[in-house]
This record gives structure tokens, sequence and C-alpha cells, in this order.
């Protein structure tokens, strides 16, 4: 049921390579060490390859043919936000086709922010455990950057997945967009982090 052709293989690498680097690209400021640059970047890896993939594992389980692509131009953009104060991380779209309901599409568009709030989540709790003050941060900013792509994923902006689920669904949206912004609120870590210039961590 599950597949990928090599053509996407080699974007979903590409995307998630543009992706921990903007994000490290912030990071940086808040780190002191390569170890803890290193670290934040292998555990940024599931932020958005997980949500990728789980837009593109919940199309083909309601079978459709879906697949990542790298939309050059975008990925250009992506890496030049790596010296902007604002982040802009958009290197490609998981591409859907086959019977596209709108509750197909619903489903699939909140897959990806439901698996940014499981991960931010899982991340925070990791974060109590840690023995070492600067395995917590990396682990805080780690959780820190999941919520914000949830959240910025269920802005209702046409777009966005938030959007298709609010055609969808309002009961629904409703649900995960309060979660999305409860997470963020009430991290331990500065949420106005998402708008770069009002300030940092």
């Amino acid at each position: 049921m599950y597949s990928f052709t090599e053509t996407e293989k080699r974007d979903l690498l590409i995307g998630t390579a543009i992706f921990v680097l903007v994000e490290l690209s912030f990071a940086i400021y808040y780190t002191n060490t390569f170890l803890e640059l290193l670290i934040l970047g292998i555990l940024t890896i599931p932020l958005w390859l997980f949500h990728e993939l789980a837009h593109k594992f919940v199309a083909q389980g309601n079978g459709l043919v879906s697949d990542f692509r790298l939309d050059p131009n975008m990925a250009i953009f992506s890496l030049f936000s790596i010296v902007l104060p604002i982040k802009i991380i958009a290197p490609g779209v998981v591409l859907s086709s086959g019977e596209y309901r709108l509750d197909t599409a619903g489903r699939i568009s909140m897959a990806g922010p439901l698996t940014n709030i499981l991960i931010g989540g899982i991340f925070l709790v990791f974060s109590s455990f840690m023995p070492i003050d600067w395995i917590v941060v990396v682990f805080l900013l780690a959780s820190r950057f999941s919520f914000d792509m949830a959240l910025f994923n269920m802005l209702p902006f046409y777009v966005l997945d938030g959007a298709k689920v609010l055609r969808w669904n309002q009961s629904i949206f409703i649900l995960i967009f309060s979660l999305s912004v409860i997470a963020w609120l009430l991290h331990p870590l500065d949420p106005l982090r998402i708008l770069g210039f009002l300030g940092g961590y």
C-alpha cells in the first residue's frame, strides 16, 4: 500500500535537509556548541519528515496516489530565509490524485499538524527527564519548533492544512486548532519566537 518513487525519496531527503538548515539558522543563537546543534539537527528531522509522511500515508491509505514533490522555487526561497529574521520553510508539498472527497482531504490535512503536536509533546516530556541542562534546552527547542509547525499549518488560510480541515469539519478544526494554540502558548520557551524580530527564547 505504502510506496515511494526514487524521485520522491530524493525530494524528501532534500526537503528534510532544507528544513533542518533553516531551523538551525535560528537555533544557532540559542545554542553554545556544535554538539548541541548536531543533536538538535537530528531531533528536528522527524518534525518535518513525519509531517509530510503523515499526509502521504493517510492519502495512500484512502486509495489515492500520493507523492511528495520538491518545489524548486520554494526550496530556494526557504534556503534564502536562513539569512532572514523570519523563517519560511516550504520546500515542497505532498501531491495526491484519485477519488478526492472533502472528508478525505480533511483527514489527509489534519494528519500533519496532529503529528507535530504528538512529536512536540513527546519531546517536551523527554526534556523533563534529561539530566543535563543543555540537553533539556535542546529538547525544548525541538518541541518548540514542532508546536510552531503545528500551529502555522492549522491557520485557516487557503493553502494551509487548517483551511482544508475547516472546510471538512468545523468541530474537528476547532479541536485541533485549539490544541495547537494551547501547546504553543503554554510551552516553557517564549511563544513569540515564531515572530523572530520580536524577541527570542
